[in-house]
Order: structure tokens, then C-alpha cells, then sequence
């Protein structure tokens, strides 16, 4: 009696940003040319870049929510059980490819190969696995890849950002032909969305945090030419964070936004508290509810900070 090839589904967290889905895309599509019977799968909604990239190349051969039995699984840009699609048993969970340096992944998944790297975006992983195989790309998995590397490091502005991030999209140039000006169209893409979109983007990247008696509420955004968004919409912005406060009981909101492109922060907020705190860790001044800061900071950099001096 022949043995029947497993099925193996590779899928990302659901609501997958571009990292998640250029990984899907391109290891399901390295593994099917190893003859391995794989699907790539995606549950939920994409974020903005990754969605601009799919329509804007015409990337139809993707599957959504994909309902068969399948053996096995195998996990990128993610590496815990949260936010997994309910489909994915953790015993059958064969591979995980992830770049965050703190997870439980090989708890949660015993019977899991593991490779978790401390790299700009999991992008980088699978395209390290084309280069070391000398495997021919196709061009959609270039293009996703190579996007989802600049995405992910924030345009090589990141903290997280390695050498390897950078290696692998310079590969990844001499692979395929990528449009000229990509990576700036697509991060107006997700500006113009943003700005269309506020209340939508700005709760959906929203996050709550305790700090001693405090509960407090940060929102982020990171686009291009964030300074004209802002100052285009700032009363808008400030009634939505007022919003979020009395959402989710909040004793305080701000705002912290990227420029992508011009490397520097906005915060945002009307709590004078807020804006004292801020003022003392950042050294910054607020003017009309706006501070700036050079250089950029993320979020997750940014909680420690509040930690220490509340």
C-alpha cells in the first residue's frame, strides 16, 4: 500500500501583516518544488501593505481560510499559540520560522522544528533558505519577500534591523525586476489609507498597559509624510484617542507615530499628564497636543521607558 504524502498547511497568525503573507507565499512555493504537498494559507484580514502589494501585482493564487483536513502544519511569523488559526493542533505543528526573540515556541509545540532568528522580519529567513539552495525564485515570492523586509525593519530604520536583512534584499534585487520607487509608493499606500481610514487604524494598532495606578493607552502609526497627516488632522486624532480612553476606561492616550521615510516621531496627546511624562523621558516639548522626537522609536521601546519613570 503506497504511503500518502502529508498535507501540510504553512500559515502565519491570523490577520496577517506582509511578513506573514510573503512567508506563506514564497516557503509554500520552495516546498512545492521540493514535491512536498503544501498550502499556504491565510485567515482573516491583511494588513494594509500587504493587501497594496497582493492587488498591485495581481497575486491571485492565494488561499483564504482553506477548509480541507490537513497532516501536518507549519508556522511563520509567528511563534505561539495565540493568534493562531483554529484549524493549526499544536502536536502537528512540524516547523516553526520566526524572528521574535521572546516566545514559547518550543513549549508549545514539542514536535516542532524550530528556527527562531533575532532578523529584521521573518521575510528574511525564507529568503535565506532560496539563496542557501540555490533555489530559482519566482517573481511574486521576490516581490513579497522583498517588500515584507522593508516593511518589517521599518525602511532599515528598526533597531532590529541585521546585516542579513540587509544581504537578503540585495539578493533579492538581482532575482527578479522590482519596480523602481516600490517600497515609497507602498508606503504612501498605507498613508493614504491611514488617513482615510483614521479611527479604523488607530484603535486597530491600539494597545493598553498598567504602570503602577495607571492605566494607560498607546496607539501607533508608522506611514510617510506623517508631519501632513497630522497637522491635516490633529482634531480628528485627539477625539479619537479621547475615544479610546473612555473605551477602555484609560487614565491616559497618546499617540506615537513613524515617518517611515524621514526618520523622526510624533507624539500626540491632549493629557497634560501625558505630555509631562513624555516631556521628562524624551526630553521634547509639546506644542498645540504635538511633540517631535528624531530618530525613530517603536511602541515596544517605548513601555519600558514609561515603566521606569512611573
Amino acid at each position: 500500500m503506497l504511503k500518502m504524502t502529508p498535507r501540510i498547511l504553512i500559515t502565519p497568525k491570523i490577520n496577517p501583516d506582509l511578513d506573514g503573507v510573503a512567508c506563506v507565499y514564497a516557503y509554500s512555493y520552495l516546498l512545492n518544488k521540493k514535491s512536498k504537498n503544501t498550502t499556504g494559507g491565510i485567515f482573516g484580514k491583511l494588513h494594509i501593505e500587504a493587501q497594496y502589494i497582493i492587488d498591485r501585482f495581481k497575486i491571485t493564487d492565494i488561499s483564504y481560510s482553506p477548509a480541507d483536513n490537513f497532516d501536518k502544519f507549519i508556522l511563520v511569523d509567528m511563534s505561539e499559540l495565540a493568534g493562531c488559526p483554529e484549524v493549526v493542533r499544536a502536536k502537528d505543528v512540524i516547523e516553526v520560522i520566526d524572528h521574535r526573540e521572546f516566545n514559547k515556541a518550543s513549549k508549545s509545540f514539542p514536535n516542532a522544528k524550530i528556527q527562531i532568528e533575532k532578523v529584521g522580519a521573518a521575510a528574511t529567513l525564507i529568503t535565506e533558505r532560496y539563496y542557501d539552495e540555490n533555489i530559482k525564485i519566482d517573481r511574486n515570492s521576490a516581490i513579497l519577500l522583498y517588500s515584507a523586509i522593508f516593511s518589517n525593519s521599518l525602511n532599515f530604520k528598526a533597531k532590529v534591523t541585521s546585516e542579513k536583512d540587509k544581504k537578503m534584499v540585495k539578493w533579492l534585487e538581482k532575482q527578479a525586476e522590482i519596480p523602481n520607487g516600490l517600497i515609497h509608493d507602498m508606503f504612501l499606500a498605507k498613508t493614504k489609507f491611514s488617513e482615510e481610514n483614521l479611527s479604523e487604524v488607530l484603535k486597530g494598532d491600539s494597545k493598553e498597559y498598567v504602570f503602577g495606578n495607571k492605566k494607560i493607552g498607546i496607539t501607533q502609526l508608522e506611514i510617510a509624510e506623517l508631519e501632513n497627516l497630522v497637522r491635516n488632522n490633529l482634531s480628528q486624532i485627539l477625539k479619537i484617542l479621547n475615544e479610546f480612553k473612555q473605551e477602555k476606561d484609560l487614565s491616559m492616550a497618546f499617540l506615537t507615530s513613524c515617518d517611515l521615510e524621514k526618520d523622526f516621531n510624533l507624539f500626540v496627546t491632549s493629557d497634560k499628564e501625558m505630555q509631562e511624562l513624555l516631556e521628562k523621558i524624551f526630553k521634547v516639548d509639546f506644542k498645540d497636543n504635538v511633540a517631535r522626537r528624531d530618530g525613530l522609536i517603536l511602541r515596544k521601546e517605548i513601555i519600558p521607558l514609561v515603566i521606569r519613570n512611573t
